[in-house]
């Protein structure tokens, strides 16, 4: 067997406890595409039961790689908004770079993501005098509100590639945390909006093949706004890096219409968390699926035959 390759970057993941099966399983998608290299993972939440931790600890081992829980006190965050679909989790990773002392770099990752292609092309960015690289959250429309300059764009902090050093020098979490709470009526979307605004544009713009998110299956939506090229957005579509299934809608509810949503069920079937049938199924869900659409066409016309 040949040895694998150290992939130089951690990846952090922040979830509490409902998410935490759904980070299992975008661990797992790193893992099997990217089988020439082993990594290390880090996880930031509130709690971690003994079965939870020793599960996904057995499944990272058993492809190479290393997992470590991080405990948090929702207490820091106790008067932070929390609005739509967000929780205090999603405050957390303000707190990577100082939980992650001894990496130069971190990537960050939502726990709705599926990587699936190699993650190989993260370690060649040089972040130089950047904080962060990111990808545009093009739905964003209020960048006034924050305070950014013109020709700032706001990226979506779901996936990101952190200059830990920087970062600390530049005092951002502590920036981040005085913004929400000195505007706490801007804060539309939790920690990021506090990022955007703190850091106001300057940060390596990535391109969307890195962080595909679900605006871009919009029919209609107008991406003429953004620095995005129709071949960068082909792309992004046709062959991306990371799937983020971005809004409250996730790929493992029964009610999502993500064209990509069977990407995450391909993966969640070998995890330790795996679920039988999607959140929100009902009984008469699962009926109707156990019946082809051509039987349920045959009883239909067998029972208006038997009428006439």
């Amino acid at each position: 067997m040949l040895s694998k390759i150290s992939f130089e970057i951690p990846i952090v993941f922040c979830a509490d406890g409902k998410f935490i099966p759904h980070a299992m399983t975008t661990m797992l998608s790193v893992l099997k595409t990217n089988q020439d290299y082993n990594f290390q993972f880090y996880l930031l939440g509130n709690a971690l039961g003994e079965s939870q931790k020793n599960a996904i600890t057995k499944t990272v081992e058993s492809f190479g790689s290393s997992f470590e829980f991080i405990k948090l006190d929702d207490e820091v965050f106790e008067n932070f908004p929390i609005p739509h679909h967000f929780s205090k989790a999603n405050y957390y990773r303000l707190l990577i770079p100082e939980l992650i002392p001894f990496a130069k770099k971190a990537i960050y990752m939502d726990a709705d993501i599926i990587a699936v292609s190699s993650l190989r092309e993260f370690l060649k960015f040089d972040l130089k005098d950047k904080v962060l690289a990111a990808v545009v959250d093009p739905i964003y429309k209020w960048k006034t509100e924050l305070g950014m300059k013109d020709s700032a764009t706001y990226f979506n902090s779901g996936v990101m590639l952190i200059n830990l050093d920087l970062w600390k020098k530049m005092d951002i979490t502590n920036r981040s945390f005085e913004f929400v709470h000195n505007h706490p009526d801007k804060i539309r979307f939790v920690d990021q909006c506090a990022l955007n605004g703190v850091i106001d544009g300057d940060y390596l713009e990535l391109t969307p093949k890195f962080n595909q998110q679900a605006i871009l299956y919009r029919e209609g939506f107008d991406f003429d706004e953004t620095t995005w090229t129709s071949e960068q957005l082909k792309e992004a579509v046709d062959s991306p890096i990371l799937i983020h299934f971005t809004g409250p809608s996730k790929p493992w509810e029964y009610n999502s219409h993500h064209p990509r949503k069977a990407e995450y069920w391909k993966v969640q079937k070998d995890s330790p968390f795996k679920m039988n049938f999607p959140e929100g199924m009902t009984r008469a869900d699962h009926i109707k699926r156990l019946f082809p659409v051509s039987l349920k066409k045959n009883l239909k016309n067998w029972f208006s035959l038997n009428r006439g």
